[in-house]
């Protein structure tokens, strides 16, 4: 069963993975370089704003169908209709701040606004599958997301004449909105705009870890921007950038099946981290090694290779950020553990003390070094990530064998 719920998310990411990674490529060579580091921008902020949309609701529906919480007996059929109605609160409020806020360039934040919330509704039903262990249909959904989006962009790039990042993000809407549509109702959901104040406490340590997450995966591009880096040089480090989250998404399937796992296991921390946790830390240390070294020594041929001669130079920022694969991977694991078993707050708060890390890094060392400090702080910060989580998790195995006497 693991075997054909492994097959048919790799199948999944494998196609999202090239159809994105082509994209990307289209993208990157009309836009060119400078326009291209506008979007890469737009998608960086766009994260943070997906996390607002979100509310945690995503993580809540996956952890309460794998395995329901006492405090949600109650209330648990009705979390999606209540993160459907959150979702569509922050959409338009953050419609308003957009242009508010934005007005020189309010179509490309009004636009990201709506193509990362349309892509928040579609999670939601994701995170219902997936907690319910149902990872071949999750597939096929994602199969067919990636594929209307993809369609909409490709005719708005080579048909439509688009050459702006808003008319890029216009389409991947249009295509994520079509396919939230189905989703709707195919789950028979209807909006609650219902504040639960037991949801939301549930629901803050949650938010705090998505944003702070987003803050040191995301700050050296909205960094980069800020401190007036030369757009053709954040153009390039976006370019690599992608690259690299290519290769996390075709990774994310192993994370996401042990979820349901772990959090099956969670009522025996120690024994979990030991056959569960360890071996599967390992291995995908090993694979990111590999990665790393070919990435070291091939890097400019690949880059070449893929987005043409125009962005020559992005080879040594893919060099230095394929070392980050060696703590991407298995914190991809770690982190999965830490939230089956129940240690959000921790999460929260290590990645808190990472964001913080590499905000304050990327300010002291971006004016100086540019888009290179950049690529070796996101390594310094999974490395601190991983080592603060690991802490975590290590502490409460410690503390189970002191209460329950766990060996």
């Amino acid at each position: 069963m693991i075997f054909r719920f492994l097959g048919a998310q790799w199948l999944a990411i494998a196609y999202i993975g090239l159809a994105s990674f082509g994209l990307s490529i289209l993208v990157a060579r009309t836009l060119g370089p400078d326009l291209f580091g506008v979007y890469a921008v737009a998608l960086s902020l766009g994260a943070l704003t997906a996390i607002l949309i979100d509310g945690g609701f995503s993580k809540l529906l996956q952890r309460e169908r794998a395995r329901g919480s006492m405090a949600f007996v109650q209330i648990e059929p009705a979390l999606p209709a209540l993160a459907y109605g959150h979702a569509m609160i922050a959409i338009f409020a953050l419609s308003v701040l957009a242009v508010l806020l934005f007005p020189d360039n309010k179509m490309t934040s009004l636009i990201t606004v709506w193509c990362f919330g349309a892509a928040v509704l579609n999670q939601y039903g994701l995170a219902i599958l997936r907690g319910e262990g149902r990872l071949v249909r999750d597939a096929a959904w994602q199969i067919g997301n990636r594929t209307l989006s993809a369609v909409c962009m490709v005719a708005a790039l080579l048909f439509l004449g688009a050459s702006l990042p808003w008319q890029v993000l216009m389409a991947q809407f249009v295509g994520s909105a079509a396919f939230g549509f189905f989703v709707a109702l195919f789950l028979q959901v209807r909006p609650r705009f219902v504040v639960s104040p037991v949801v939301y406490r549930a629901l803050l340590p949650l938010v705090w870890l998505d944003l702070a997450t987003a803050v040191y995966f995301r700050s050296d591009m909205v960094l980069l921007e800020f401190l007036n880096a030369p757009k053709s040089e954040i153009g390039h480090y976006g370019v690599a950038y992608r690259l690299i989250e290519a290769l996390i998404l075709l990774a994310s399937p192993i994370g996401l099946i042990l979820f349901r796992h772990f959090r099956q296991g969670s009522d025996m921390p120690v024994r979990m981290v030991r056959q569960m946790l360890l071996p599967p830390m390992a291995y995908s240390t090993l694979v990111a090694g590999f990665l790393a070294l070919l990435m070291w020594f091939c890097s400019d041929s690949i880059v070449s290779l893929a987005y043409g001669h125009n962005y020559q130079g992005t080879g040594k920022l893919l060099a230095i950020l394929g070392c980050s694969l060696i703590f991407i991977l298995p914190n991809g694991i770690l982190n999965q553990a830490a939230l089956a078993l129940g240690l959000e707050r921790w999460f929260a708060i290590s990645a808190t003390i990472t964001a913080l890390t590499n905000i304050a890094g990327n300010l002291l060392l971006i004016p100086v070094y540019g888009a290179m400090a950049a690529a070796w702080m996101t390594v310094l910060t999974e490395a601190v990530l991983g080592l603060c989580v690991a802490v975590g998790v290590g502490l409460h195995c410690w503390r189970t064998l002191g209460t329950k006497g766990e060996g």
